[in-house]
């Protein structure tokens, strides 16, 4: 009798997590879209925006939302499209949003893109700073506090990405980049998706663990 119960209810757990994925997932693509366009209405040849790069480490994946390669050197974009207030600060492994009177926390995504970064820079063997992290909200989010000079809201990134740098690649030198990071990373699909997803799930099962 019980187990009539149960069924169920595990039904309604399992329905749960995929509309909470897909929403979560939506919500993801709505922040990389917005960015994704304003980059390509400001940036023309010989810049090169590369989304939703995926590459395998082991058993495990790292999901990039942005790659865009420049004269300047390679920016590691993580987009965010949130609303409310944020609260936190570098050294956080943890962040807070704040809507109304409802608290979420959020992983610090600083920490995230370092190790996008990290992952970025070992198929090159170019100096640290070719490369350029930044975290960009997309949404209406308002910053409460000092999150650092690499997390912007999107009108802020165009300048950022614009500001006066010494110019390290020449063509050739993009397209042996963008060559290698095409070369190296899953192919785009729904399966690959699955695969982070999967890859993101068992990770967060190990610190739930440990």
């Amino acid at each position: 009798m019980i187990g009539l119960f149960i069924a169920p209810l595990i039904l309604l757990g399992f329905l749960a997590g995929v509309v909470v994925g897909r929403w979560l997932r939506f919500r993801a693509n709505v922040g990389e879209a917005l960015l994704a366009n304003t980059i390509a209405a400001e940036f023309r040849q010989p810049h090169v925006l590369l989304n939703n790069v995926t590459f395998q480490i082991g058993n495990e994946s790292a999901q990039i939302d942005h790659l865009l390669i420049a004269e300047s050197g390679i920016f590691v974009i993580e987009t965010k499209h949130y609303k409310g207030w944020i609260f936190g600060n570098p050294a956080d492994s943890r962040w807070t949003q704040v809507i109304y009177r409802r608290k979420s926390r959020f992983q610090n995504p600083l920490r995230q893109n370092y190790g996008h970064t990290k992952t970025v820079q070992s198929l090159f063997t170019l100096p640290e700073d070719a490369f350029f992290p930044v975290v960009v909200f997309t949404g209406d989010a308002e910053f409460k506090s000092n999150l650092g000079p690499n997390v912007l809201k999107l009108p802020q990134l165009i300048p950022y990405v614009s500001a006066p740098r010494p110019m390290l690649f020449d063509e050739r030198k993009m397209a042996y980049i963008v060559g290698r990071i095409e070369m190296k990373r899953m192919r785009r699909s729904l399966e690959t998706d699955e695969y982070h997803l999967n890859s993101v799930r068992r990770r967060v099962a190990k610190k739930a663990l440990a």
